[in-house]
């Protein structure tokens, strides 16, 4: 019995040792299979570029200095000029255009004042009469440009002449009317004019300032009839005759200068008549002065390129404006169909012809309104895309450099009309999404071939690329016009060069050419042939991305905006140490915990566990941060707000202690008129305080200030919630209404306006720019009650601008939430998401709310979630790596 027993022990221990083994194996394999496998988001689009497809050779990216450069270059300061030149031609300051095109003026400064009553839009002449001196001290003004664009290294200097002298014309003036038949030149004046026009090239030769190009004629379509501005009409005879005696006296001249013509003002005036009629279904171009019966003002192509002799003369390049050309219509795909027609057209002459487009701006219904943000710019952006991919053209000009008027046509703006004005620059997106193309794509790089978009003209997402093999660099363009971030895979195949990272520059409603982060090589996608390198890029939505691989390293990427002598620079010129996206690694927490402590009302900081916005840990032992030694000595509802230029920071709070004194009343009546201010350039290290006084002598109090940047005006909006009363003694009935001024520095303020003004109390304001929409939250201050169902609670609400009138009520009461109150928005760093977390006073506290969907009004309390203790209205934004590790080796204890 003994033995059995034993024996049955042992068979036991031996059962229980194998169930062991074989459970350790099974829990072994059920850990595995529960840790948790990360896994890469499918690309929006999978895109090749292959250095061994190569298309044309870039010549230049350029605008012109009609007219405008005349009065700013005599008239303005030299600092202001130096500015405006580095917008324009610094490659380290602006964005570095590489030609220039230079007005040589018909005089109608001296002979036109009355039919051209604008002064921006007469020139003076070099020659007055035809017996006369030439004068090289006019057009000093655009001399002086002329000067610094050289300087600056641009490379192509284009003369262009939209007149000839006005002692050359038939009517004496610098424009026709109905009465000088086809043409305002002289007859038999071709010999004089050409002579005019090598004269003006050598002089600037040595001075030098040697033309590559000159341009004799402008846009001869037109019939130009009492057009306020100079200009003249050719026929395609007048226009060749112009042609081969300039062409003639060039070669004896000694000069390199080359002819760019016709200049026309529209590229369905370019095509033979049977490829406008494949476009169009019927007819011929009639527009301009064909309905003059004067001969004919189209089939430039053929009449140029179909000639041996005049091929020669424009250098099997034809030129020509791209106005009327930026949008797809059913039956009327301009984008697209339009320009595969005129390259068609081209090659069929000559299949090595080139394709300039010397001139564009913004024309047609949408042109009147002067726009600088993002919507003009992509635009523009997609016609520079179809007119380098579809057309293949070798250079691409702006029309006007700098603009004063109310209309879509200008990269720099002013409001300066005469001496004496302020000398204010506006910087357009025009003009940064221009440069994600100039400042990169260099003269002499190749376009090759970039696959995996579609081409169509409704695309919203377009791209093209570029290799330069002297710099030994490769550029890609991605203009995406969509609602939606696009994460795109690059593969980049036979370059001939090996990129250890992209550099990226992003143009979009906060970001102007934009150092972004590099892109390394995505370490996950081996496997790839021999010589092929893969990256994954992020495109911003409605923004314009240009990757760089090898070249040159800009140092100084944009300017900085500020006062400059008596300028006020305005825009967001970017700083290289702007964050994109895939920089963020977590987010910072700025509140105060109340008035119940001593200490509550001051500025507590905390971090989230990485990029979850759900999880925190408080900084600073749970201390305070920053604390007010001024005014009330307290501060409530912290707001943090990085520049645009990414690498300063305001932090405002309210002045306010209700701890000690408790007296709420007190705090609306006679509460401080003043914000508290903090600024930092990392986010640790602080200045002292400085108090800024913001609210009228009206007011009440001042709480709860925010701020959102307004790219347009380059300025601050803080806006804040004050009891507004009818006098300065505070009599009489009063309520919460939001409240304004800008800055540009949180100390000097503009005078405070009404900004919300509901006719009854709202306070804790919040709003943020996404997609070019403005989406704003708002507390209801009443009571509950069947006049007011949704009293302390927040309304949501969007707008398409700051201050745009129409405001759309989005929700009355988000989350459904009662007795609510600073809210405060962020947009996840990782996914498609947005956050709000919102004060549930007297229940749970801070609580986090989410939507993926901003326009739904539709908000659901977040799952999970552990944030600080005690926190009260304060502010959540994304930190950078460097930013997130310092704030842990400064304050995490």
């Amino acid at each position: 019995m003994k033995r059995l027993a034993v024996t049955a022990v042992i068979g036991v221990i031996l059962m229980c040792i194998v169930v062991v083994v074989v459970v350790v194996i099974l829990f072994s394999n059920r850990k595995e299979e529960e840790i948790p496998v990360q896994h890469q988001k499918p690309p929006d689009a999978a895109v090749t570029i292959d250095g061994k497809l190569r298309y044309q050779t870039i010549d230049n990216f350029g605008a012109s200095d009609a007219w405008s450069m005349d009065p700013l270059g005599k008239e303005w300061t030299e600092e202001n000029k130096n500015k405006v030149a580095d917008l324009l031609f610094s490659r380290t300051e602006g964005i570095g255009l590489s030609a220039w095109r230079f007005n040589i003026g018909a005089g109608s400064e001296e002979t036109d004042q009355a039919i051209i009553p604008d002064p921006w839009r007469r020139t003076e002449a070099f020659k007055l009469t035809e017996e006369g001196p030439y004068d090289w001290s006019r057009q000093a003004g655009q001399q002086w440009f002329l000067r610094a664009a050289k300087e600056r290294g641009v490379e192509s200097l284009i003369a262009f002449v939209n007149s000839p002298p006005v002692w050359m014309t038939r009517n004496g003036h610098a424009q026709p009317d109905p009465e000088v038949g086809s043409s305002n030149l002289k007859e038999g004046s071709e010999a004089a004019f050409a002579s005019f026009l090598i004269e003006v090239l050598e002089h600037f030769k040595q001075e030098g300032l040697e033309f590559d190009y000159i341009s004799p004629v402008n846009e001869p379509t037109w019939d130009w009839n009492h057009a306020q501005q100079e200009a003249s009409r050719y026929n395609n005879d007048d226009l060749k005759r112009v042609i081969l005696e300039l062409h003639a006296q060039l070669r004896t001249s000694g000069l390199e200068a080359q002819i760019s013509a016709p200049d026309g003002v529209e590229i369905t005036s370019l095509l033979d008549d049977e490829h406008y009629q494949e476009f169009t279904g019927s007819g011929v171009y009639s527009s301009g002065a064909n309905s003059l019966g004067l001969g004919k003002y189209r089939e430039y192509i053929k009449d140029l390129l179909g000639d041996p002799v005049l091929k020669e003369a424009v250098g099997h390049k034809i030129a020509s404006h791209s106005y009327w050309s930026d949008y797809s219509h059913s039956g009327d795909d301009r984008l697209v169909k339009l320009r595969r027609l005129l390259d068609s057209n081209l090659k069929q002459y000559d299949p090595q012809a080139k394709y300039w487009v010397t001139e564009y701006c913004i024309m047609g219904d949408y042109g009147p309104g002067r726009d600088l943000g993002m919507e003009p710019a992509l635009q523009v952006a997609r016609t520079i895309h179809f007119d380098l991919t579809e057309a293949d053209a070798a250079a691409w000009q702006w029309w006007t450099a700098v603009s004063k008027v109310d209309y879509k046509d200008g990269l720099l703006y002013t409001d300066y009309t005469q001496p004496g004005d302020e000398q204010n620059i506006l910087t357009s997106k025009i003009l940064w999404s221009l440069g994600n193309y100039s400042k990169f794509v260099r003269p002499g790089a190749v376009r090759i071939a970039l696959s995996g978009l579609s081409q169509d003209a409704g695309s919203e997402l377009l791209g093209s690329a570029y290799i330069h093999e002297e710099e030994q660099s490769m550029t890609a363009v991605l203009v995406n016009d969509s609602l939606e971030e696009k994460r795109v895979q690059l593969t980049l195949s036979g370059l001939r060069l090996k990129a250890s990272a992209l550099r990226s520059y992003v143009t979009n409603a906060q970001l102007d050419l934009a150092r972004g982060g590099d892109l390394a090589v995505d370490v996950a996608a081996d496997g790839t042939a021999d010589g092929e390198q893969v990256f994954q890029a992020l495109i911003p939505a409605k923004s314009v991305v240009t990757l760089v691989a090898g070249g040159p390293e800009l140092e100084e990427e944009a300017g900085q905006p500020g006062e400059v002598a008596g300028t006020q620079v305005t825009g967001t010129q970017a700083a290289q140490d702007i964050p994109a996206a895939a920089d963020y690694a977590g987010y910072l927490f700025s509140y105060f915990t109340g008035e119940g402590t001593g200490d509550g009302e001051q500025v507590y900081f905390a971090l989230s566990e990485g990029n979850d916005p759900l999880h925190w840990q408080e900084l600073n032992g749970g201390k305070p941060v920053l604390i007010s030694p001024l005014g009330n000595k307290g501060v409530r509802d912290p707001f943090i707000i990085r520049s645009p230029q990414g690498g300063q920071f305001y932090l405002i709070a309210t002045d306010l202690k209700i701890n000690g004194n408790w007296d709420w009343g007190a705090a609306q009546t006679r509460g401080s008129r003043s914000i508290i201010v903090w600024e930092s350039d990392n986010l640790v290290d602080w200045s002292e305080p400085w108090e800024a006084k913001v609210s009228p002598e009206e007011a009440g109090n001042t709480w709860a200030p925010e701020v959102i940047y307004n790219q347009e005006s380059g300025e601050y909006i803080v806006f804040w919630a004050s009891r507004m009363y009818a006098d300065s003694a505070h009599t009489g009935d009063a309520y919460q209404t939001i409240m304004y001024s800008k800055t540009r520095d949180f100390r000097a303020f503009t005078e405070p306006q009404v900004y919300m003004d509901y006719r009854h109390s709202i306070i804790d304001t919040t709003m943020a720019a996404y997609n070019g929409k403005i989406y704003r939250f708002t507390k209801d201050e009443r009571e509950q009650g069947p006049e007011s169902p949704f009293g302390k609670m927040v309304f949501q609400e969007s707008l398409d601008s700051v201050f745009a009138p129409e405001v759309k009520l989005l929700s009355g009461s988000v989350g459904g939430l009662k007795g609510v109150e600073g809210p405060t928005l962020f947009k996840s760093n990782t996914e498609k998401k947005w956050y709000l977390f919102v004060d549930e006073f007297g229940g749970r506290g801070y609580i986090p709310l989410e939507t993926e969907d901003l326009d739904s009004g539709q908000w659901t309390l977040s799952t999970d979630y552990e944030l600080p203790a005690s926190p009260r209205h304060g502010t959540v934004i994304p930190v950078t790596r460097r930013e997130y590790d310092a704030l842990n080796a400064k304050f995490r204890q």
